[in-house]
């Protein structure tokens, strides 16, 4: 039988709950797997030493290897080495599960996990391979493992959190990288921890190189690759400025890289919000700075949309966060093609600026 559904608790609180290990099963989901990945170097760690690993105490389960009796197996089997075995669950997809055997098969795997005292079980997901459903409505795989396991929920930081985790890993190769750099390079490249190491050892590799030691937009603009965000805003602002014919260039470059229409939106509705939420700091005479602190809006891109907001009336900026979110409502309650709506939505919107001009 399945254990009662546990709260979600943050990566945080796993740390905090492994101290010192607590048996059981977790299911790590979420967008930040760089942050997944730590937690869980750190956790073997603790069970066995700097090597991360055991002979006999660690099992892994992937696509290539899995079966529910040997999982169910490796959990029951008792502990030789240590106090506590480890578990790690990897890739499996709902679509896995649909013989009513499998299901049976894993069910009792996770039971025997989640009542466990000697074995620690990791399910780890991925974003791109796992479909919680949430904020919304849990989807079905997110309900039947959350039966079983706690979830543990890896988000994306915060903007002015990530700027302080990138600057300090410019300062730990004695490179000095200010707030404004910081941001844009996440502007530029996204929140993914992962892809921003990468971005970070390309850009103090070519600081080195030119015997510097300090960080400058230009060098993001020459080392650092383009994020899906940039087309976004690219998109956002020929829709504001009612420049249909940018737009749906954009649009269908997104389309070509096989960008999901219902992220495309979401993150456009952001810039808007943000938009506006800046014209009103703006127009009550608060600085670009002291609005951006507190929207929680990296420095960089708050300017580049404080200055669009400025060209904007209060009453456009609303009318078009509406029609987006029109559109965000037909994705979810109709059969319409998605890209189709967001077509709809730049021509809705460039009629609507053109009538109040």
């Amino acid at each position: 039988m399945a254990k009662k559904k546990a709260e979600t608790i943050t990566g945080g609180q796993f740390r905090a709950m492994m101290k010192p290990p607590k048996p059981g099963a977790y299911l790590f989901w979420g967008d930040e797997n760089y942050l997944k990945h730590v937690e869980l170097t750190q956790l073997k760690k603790k069970l066995f030493g700097e090597s991360g690993d055991s002979d006999f105490d660690h099992y892994i389960f992937t696509d290539d290897n899995y079966d529910g009796g040997a999982l169910l197996s490796a959990i029951l089997s008792p502990a030789m080495t240590g106090e506590f075995k480890l578990v790690e669950l990897y890739c499996l997809s709902y679509a896995d599960m649909r013989r009513k055997d499998d299901r049976k098969q894993l069910e009792d795997a996770l039971n025997a996990a989640a009542s466990s005292d000697d074995t620690i079980t990791i399910i780890y997901t991925t974003a791109e391979n796992f479909d919680p459903g949430l904020p919304k409505k849990p989807s079905e795989w997110m309900k039947l493992l959350s039966g079983y396991a706690t979830p543990v929920s890896f988000e994306h930081e915060p903007t002015n959190r990530l700027v302080m985790w990138v600057q300090k890993r410019f300062t730990s190769d004695k490179i000095i990288a200010e707030n404004s750099e910081c941001g844009y390079l996440i502007d530029r490249v996204g929140h993914d921890m992962s892809t921003l190491i990468g971005e970070i050892d390309k850009l103090r590799a070519y600081i080195h190189s030119k015997e510097r030691d300090k960080l400058y937009i230009a060098d993001i603009d020459y080392v650092c690759c383009h994020n899906r965000e940039i087309g976004a805003f690219d998109f956002a602002n020929a829709i504001i400025d009612a420049k249909t014919d940018k737009a749906f260039e954009v649009l269908h470059e997104l389309r070509a890289d096989n960008e999901n229409p219902i992220s495309i939106l979401s993150q456009v509705t952001s810039i808007y919000i943000d938009m506006l939420s800046l014209k009103l700091y703006l127009d009550a005479g608060v600085g670009v700075d002291e609005a951006a602190k507190r929207l929680g809006i990296s420095i960089y891109p708050a300017k580049l949309r404080a200055a669009k907001a400025r060209l904007c009336t209060k009453g456009a900026l609303e009318a078009i966060i509406g029609l987006c979110a029109e559109a965000d409502s037909a994705m979810k309650s109709t059969a319409a093609d998605d890209y189709i709506l967001l077509e709809r939505l730049i021509v809705m919107a460039a009629e609507y600026r053109k009538r109040n001009i």
